[in-house]
Formats: structure tokens, C-alpha cells, sequence
């Protein structure tokens, strides 16, 4: 909505500036989008015509004689509504500066020279008019060698406001004044008007038969009119808040609008018949011609203004051609009035109708403003259009009356929701400069909150306006008072394991805690609990495996195209135990499948040895080594699985899922798994802190034979034992089983050990004894081979 803001400080005593009012009216809710002047100039002024001739060099031209109350200057002129002697026009004289930034010279034309200009509209910036110079009529109230800006109240500033659509009442000028009193402490001014007389002899008659579409309808009939265009300033006035003159008539309705927020709408009284308005619902198959020309059906909830015979409005959207307001026209009925929002909005947007009164309309406008609206319309007709209000009453029918709504607000409660020290007496001078008549019981405020404020139902909006219009930024910044909860059992382990998951690559995944029967049993589980009333029967089962959901997981990947996945989910699982309720164990599970993309393998399948180093990785973060066992899961690969011990305790299985279940489950990928009983892991063992060391190490690789069966775990165990204190780390680095050259029953391995010593740096006649004899009892423990 577009803001004049010198019509505000009209309203408003304000002497701050444009860019502080608008700052201060964006925080309080109302956002300032845009600024923009207009009317900018200055050595324009108003000149009388003394003298007309043709130029003598072009037979377009026209040297113009023009007095300005102190010498008459010759200036030339290209427009083709040069007036006769005695009219007034619009004279730049040399060194006036334009709204485009031009600043006049004389100039010649023609071989004349032209000390300025006579102005169109659209060079002084007032519209987009260029069809002739502006001639200025008696209406005008304006003399020779008055400066046009001044007397026009230029330079102005047009503000585009954002008006949210729970404040209706900030669609006016008045509204926004409000707020901008509220916010400073200035005054009100009420712009006022005239004392008329009324007496009991109505010149038209009003009938509300649907009371539920218009809760009010005011009409004051102005007689004695001259329709005719309006004075410049107020045409100017229109101009910079977007909106055409029609005339002068039309205009003040118009700037009734732009004021109160309160459209308002004038019938020739002439053409309604029996000077009778009558509002009801449309009839069906009713028709109405509106003003911009178009026959629109009507529909029988659309709330219409009739006359005795026929419909001759939309209410609240547009007015009928029929009754509108021509320069024939001499008597007025001037409407204010209030629909039911809901009506208006569904009927304007049944005929695709969207007009400044509709958009007023459907948001809420103020019915105790609508008499007010009318008479100030009146009296600016009165000046616009020569009228004299009519000594008849204004007819006010009011039929659902909106008696203000009386909210409390307790102060307390004020200071403790905003947590600042709001005295009780600014909460009071804010509730006032809001128009909300708050009174004072006791340790509460009574706000009697008027119509148009439909937003302030309770306390708490109460409070919010109290919060903005002090400012928010006055609130201080305190932290909120916290309590810990205790955290639940496992669930400091169940954070590591995320970190550690998703810090090698995985992707976390939450699935349903139930799933589908089948999907249980295709694991072989057949002893596991369902659901008395499930939502569906794909949800009917409590999982005892979080690996059910992570291939569906998976499975919904692959059909999207993401070939490579890792994914991890750490969760219950519900085990039956026979009772009412089950064993709940939290666990952590993941699938992968695709292929590698690290530096040592890049490109390569995904195999048992990837999620195996997954499952260590995991584990070391937790604070345990992974041992392992020959396992014997049905759902896994026979020749590619394997049971995760830690400290001779099972804790979950790892693998690659049995092909068949990989095919029935959809998936035809090499698809690997692993499931770990978080609960089983108990505490990790303490870690013991070591110096860094300080001397160099010293390594030496041992390549043997040994027996087939012995596995790794076993050698490593025996390498432990067997070992010196100075043997620092070993690691096994090959296991060589390629047959014709390794013997029968015999495997090769290389193994790499670390030397050092806390205090010195070996030498190497020491790291070779040492090795001789850790090979030599390895020799007689496990019976190696040598290489």
C-alpha cells in the first residue's frame, strides 16, 4: 500500500525523518519495502497568460507572453492547448530544477530564445499525461508568481508499506498515523469536520434484508454537485498514491478511501429507483453491468445493493454502470458501509475481481468508522464539487451491532512473558495511544479493543502490542533457565557409534520400528510379536532386527539410482520373552553395497573385508577390539561371515547377505551387513596413557609357513605371549595360500614387528637377537616354518 508521508505529518506531529518514521514503523510490524520522493522541484511556478502569437520560424510553435506578478516574459511553446489571455499555467523559468534532474536554461528555438518552459504533467513528474501543457482553473485557488511546489506542499515522500493481512486497520492513512503517534508520543489530528443540520425527512430509503452479509450501511445524500475534474492538488495527490483522477466527485470517495481505510462508493441518486437502496442477496439468474464495462452473473450468496427494481452493486467489490456518477449528475448517495468479509472475498473471487475495495472488504473494515467516513466525504465533495450537504439525517441502519470486545490484561503477566520491567503506567499510555480506552482494576488493564482491530482477541495480543510498540529491541537478551534430564541408559555409546559411522562415510537412516511379517520371516525369525490393531499389515510386526528395515532402506535407493550406499541406523529392536512386554535391546546395524571410493581400492566391489574394517573401526571408537568367530547365520553368505566376539562375549554378526535372500528381498546387489547388541558390549576397558616416544623404532618382517588351521587370532595370541618387552607393535601383513607353491596343508604368512626402547635407541645387534629368539619360540609353540 502506497504512503504519502506528507499526508502523515498532516495527521500526525512528527518531526522526525522519513528514513527514521520508517525504520521505526518496520520494527514495529508494519514494513517499510520502499521509499521513494516525488513532486522534487523547485523554479516552478504559476504564471498568468497575457498574450498568444504563432512563432514566426515554425508553424507548431507558439510564442506565449507570460506573467509571473512582476514582468511579463516571452516564452515559446510546442503544446497545442495554448489558453487565450487571463489563464494560468505552469512556468520553468531559467535554473528550475526538474523531478528528472534537468535543470532549465534559456534556450533558443526557432531563432527565438525561450527563457524556460510552460510544463506538461509528465515532465514535473505528476503523471504520464504529455498531451498538452497544464492549464490551471479557477478552482485552483493559485496566483501569478506563486512557487508551484510549495503551494502544492511539494516535496513529498511515498512510502510502499507492507500491511499484513491481520491489520486491517492500517489500510488508511489514519491507521498508519496511528500507529506512528503510538510510536513516538505525538498527537493525533483528527482532521475535522464541519457541524450540518439535520432534521427527520429523509431523501432516500434504506433497506438491509440480509443483515448477515452487511452488518451496517450508512447513506448521506449530497445534492447540488458539479462533476467536473478535480483542482491539481488533489489530482497530484491521487497521482503519487498510484490511482487516477475520474473526477471530482469520484475523487473524494477516493481519498475517503486512502484516508479512513473505509471504502466508500457514489450513486446518482437520479438513476436509482425511488431513490431506494435495498440490500440483499443476489437473485437467481440476476445480472449486473459493473462500471468497468462488463456483464457479470451473479450468484445467490453474492450480497448486492439494489434499488426497488434491480441489482446496482457487488457490495464491497464494484459498483453497477447503470447508477454511476456522470457530469450530468447533481444529487449523490454517498455509501459507507460494512460486508461480511468472507462473503466479499468468496464473491470477488468468483468474478475474478480484485479492487482496493475488496481488498478492504475482505480483511475487516471498521464499521463504527463508516459514519465519520461518509460526512468528511461529503465535506471534500462539498469543496471539490460545489455540494451542500443536505439538512436530512444521515440513514444509519445497523442491524448486528459490534459492540467493542473488553480483553484483560494482567500487568504481571505483562513483565513475565516480555522478561522485562514493563511499569504499569507506560503498559496503561501504550493500550491508550493505541485507541484501545484501557481502564485500570486492580492488577489488570481493561482494554475495550474497537472492531477494527479484529486481531487483539486475548491477553497475550495485548502483551505483543505493548512489545512492539515499546520496541523489541529494548527486551534483553537472557538465557533461558535449563534442567538436565538424566541421559538414557547406553545412550552416551549410542552418540559415539553415530560419530563413528558417519565419520567413515556412512549415512544415518531412522526406519519404521514396525515392519511386515514376511519381512521377518525371509530372516528366518519366526517368534516375534504383532500388533493387536496395526495401521496397515506391512506395519503389523515389532522387529527383532534392524537389518529388516536397512535393506528396504537400500532397496529404495537402488530403484532411485544410487548404486553406491552405505547406511547405518542405531535403534531398538523387541524381543519376545514370553511376557507382557518384550526385550527391548538398542543395537547398531548397517548395509552397504556398491563400490569402494577410497584411494587404496578406488572403483573396486565392496566386499567382507570392507564392512569387517567397518565394524573394527566402529568398535575401536567404543573402546574394544573386535575379535571373531566362524558364525552360522542362515540370512548370511556361508563363506562370508563371521560372529563379532569381544572379549569372548557374541555381540552381532557381520557378513554378506545370503544371495537368495538378497534376490527375494529385491536386491541384485552384493549387499553387506552387520549387527551389533550395543547392551552386550559392557564398559570399555580403561585406556591407559603413554608417553610419546621419544627414540626411533626398528622393524623386521618374519615370513614362515604354518599349519592351515591356525588362525590369526591364535598366532596373534602366541606372538603376545611370546614376545619381549621392547617388541613394541606387530601386525600381520600377508597370508599366502597359492597352491603348487605353498606345501599341503600349510599357508604362508608375513608378519611385521616393531622394536624400540624407552630410554636409548637400539642397536641393530639387539633387535636381531631379539627377533631370533621371538622366532625361535614361535618355532617350538606353533611349529612355523621358516621361508
Amino acid at each position: 500500500m502506497k504512503i504519502s508521508l506528507s499526508w502523515i505529518r498532516e495527521l500526525v506531529d512528527v518531526k522526525a525523518g522519513g528514513e527514521e518514521l520508517a525504520q521505526a514503523l518496520t520494527r514495529a510490524g508494519l514494513e517499510v519495502e520502499g521509499r521513494a520522493p516525488f513532486g522534487a522541484l523547485s523554479g516552478v511556478m504559476v504564471a498568468e497568460v497575457r498574450g498568444k502569437m504563432p512563432h514566426p520560424n515554425a508553424s507548431k510553435l507558439t510564442l506565449v507572453d507570460v506573467w509571473d506578478g512582476r514582468a511579463v516574459t516571452q516564452v515559446v511553446c510546442g503544446a497545442p492547448n495554448v489558453p487565450e489571455p487571463g489563464a494560468r499555467v505552469v512556468w520553468a523559468r531559467p535554473g528550475a530544477r526538474l523531478p528528472s534532474g534537468i535543470e532549465l536554461q534559456a534556450k533558443e528555438v526557432r531563432g527565438i530564445v525561450s527563457p524556460g518552459m510552460l510544463c506538461a504533467e509528465d515532465e514535473l513528474g505528476f503523471g504520464a499525461s504529455h498531451a498538452g501543457i497544464i492549464v490551471l482553473g479557477a478552482e485552483e485557488r493559485l496566483q501569478p508568481g506563486d512557487d508551484l511546489a510549495a503551494a502544492l506542499g511539494l516535496p513529498d515522500e511515498i512510502w510502499e508499506v507492507n500491511v499484513t493481512p491481520n491489520r486491517p486497520d492500517c489500510l488508511g492513512h489514519l491507521g498508519i498515523a496511528r500507529e506512528l503517534a503510538a510510536l513516538t508520543g505525538a498527537a493525533l489530528k483528527m482532521p475535522a469536520i464541519a457541524e450540518r443540520r439535520e432534521d427527520d425527512a429523509p431523501a432516500a430509503a434504506v433497506t438491509v434484508e440480509d443483515a448477515e452479509g452487511c452488518a451496517r450501511y450508512t447513506a448521506l445524500v449530497v445534492d447540488g454537485v458539479t462533476v467536473g475534474p478535480s483542482p491539481l492538488a488533489t489530482r497530484l495527490r491521487l497521482a503519487a498514491l498510484g490511482q487516477r483522477s475520474l473526477s471530482n466527485v469520484v475523487d473524494a470517495t477516493n481519498l475517503a478511501l486512502q484516508l479512513t481505510g473505509q471504502p466508500l462508493h457514489a450513486f446518482d441518486l437520479d438513476k436509482l429507483t425511488e431513490r431506494a437502496i435495498v440490500v440483499r442477496r443476489a437473485r437467481a439468474g440476476e445480472t449486473l453491468r459493473t462500471l468497468d464495462g462488463q456483464a457479470r452473473a451473479l450468484a445467490p450468496d453474492d450480497v448486492v445493493i439494489a434499488d426497488a427494481t434491480r441489482a446496482v452493486a457487488v457490495a464491497g467489490v464494484m459498483g453497477g454502470a447503470d447508477t454511476e456518477v456522470t457530469g450530468a449528475t447533481r444529487r449523490i448517495l454517498i455509501e459507507s458501509a460494512y460486508f461480511d468479509p468472507a462473503r466479499v472475498r468468496r464473491t470477488a473471487k468468483r468474478l475474478g475481481l480484485h479492487t482496493e475495495a475488496s481488498h478492504r472488504f475482505e480483511r475487516g473494515v471498521d464499521p463504527d468508522g463508516a459514519p465519520w467516513a461518509s460526512r468528511w466525504c461529503a465535506q471534500l465533495v462539498d469543496e471539490l464539487a460545489g455540494g451542500a450537504t443536505t439538512p436530512h439525517r444521515m440513514l444509519d441502519v445497523y442491524p448486528r451491532p459490534m459492540a467493542p470486545r473488553e480483553v484483560a490484561l494482567r500487568l504481571a503477566r505483562t513483565r513475565a512473558l516480555l522478561g522485562a520491567d514493563v511499569p504499569d503506567a507506560e503498559q496503561e499510555r501504550i493500550l491508550a495511544a493505541l485507541g484501545l480506552d484501557p481502564v485500570k482494576r486492580g492488577e489488570s488493564l481493561i482494554a475495550r479493543v474497537p472492531p477494527r482491530r479484529p486481531d487483539l482477541t486475548r491477553e497475550v495480543d495485548l502483551i505483543e502490542e505493548i512489545a512492539r510498540v515499546r520496541g523489541y529491541d529494548s527486551i534483553g537478551a537472557t538465557l533461558p533457565r535449563l534442567e538436565s534430564v538424566p541421559a538414557a541408559p547406553g545412550s552416551r555409546t549410542s552418540e559415539r557409534a553415530r560419530d563413528a559411522l558417519m565419520g567413515l562415510g556412512f549415512d544415518e537412516v531412522v526406519t519404521y520400528a514396525l515392519v511386515a511379517p514376511e519381512r521377518l520371516r525371509a530372516f528366518g525369525v519366526e517368534n516375534f510379536l504383532r500388533i493387536a490393531n496395526p495401521i496397515r499389515e506391512e506395519l503389523s510386526a515389532m522387529r527383532t532386527t534392524l537389518i529388516a528395515g536397512l535393506t528396504g532402506a537400500l532397496e529404495r535407493n537402488l530403484l532411485r539410482g544410487v548404486a553406491d550406499v552405505k547406511l547405518f541406523e542405531v535403534g531398538e529392536v523387541f524381543l519376545p520373552t514370553g511376557g507382557a512386554m518384550p526385550d527391548e535391546r538398542r543395537r547398531v546395524a548397517g548395509v552397504l553395497a556398491g563400490r569402494a571410493d577410497g584411494w587404496l581400492r578406488p572403483g573396486a566391489e565392496l566386499d567382507l573385508f570392507d564392512v569387517k574394517g567397518a565394524v573394527e573401526e566402529l568398535l575401536s571408537a567404543l573402546g574394544h577390539a573386535a575379535d571373531y568367530e566362524a558364525g552360522a547365520e542362515p540370512w548370511l553368505h556361508p563363506g562370508a561371515q563371521a560372529r563379532v566376539t569381544v572379549g569372548d562375549r557374541p555381540i552381532g554378526a557381520l557378513g554378506e547377505l545370503h544371495p537368495d535372500l538378497a534376490r527375494a528381498l529385491g536386491l541384485e546387489v552384493r549387499a553387506l551387513v552387520f549387527e551389533l547388541d550395543l547392551a552386550s558390549l559392557g564398559p570399555a576397558p580403561a585406556q591407559a596413557l603413554t608417553e610419546l616416544p621419544r627414540f626411533p623404532a626398528v622393524t623386521r618382517d618374519l615370513s614362515f609357513f604354518i599349519a592351515a588351521h591356525v588362525t590369526s587370532r591364535e598366532l596373534a595370541r602366541a606372538i603376545a605371549a611370546a614376545r619381549d618387552p621392547l617388541c613394541a607393535e606387530f601386525r600381520v601383513v600377508e597370508d599366502y595360500r597359492e597352491p603348487g607353491k605353498v606345501p599341503a596343508g600349510k599357508k604362508g604368512m608375513l608378519w611385521s614387528f616393531t622394536y624400540r626402547a624407552p630410554d636409548r635407541t637400539l642397536t641393530d645387534a639387539e633387535v636381531q637377537a631379539l627377533h631370533d629368539a621371538l622366532r625361535a619360540r614361535l618355532q617350538q609353540s606353533l611349529q612355523i616354518e621358516p621361508r
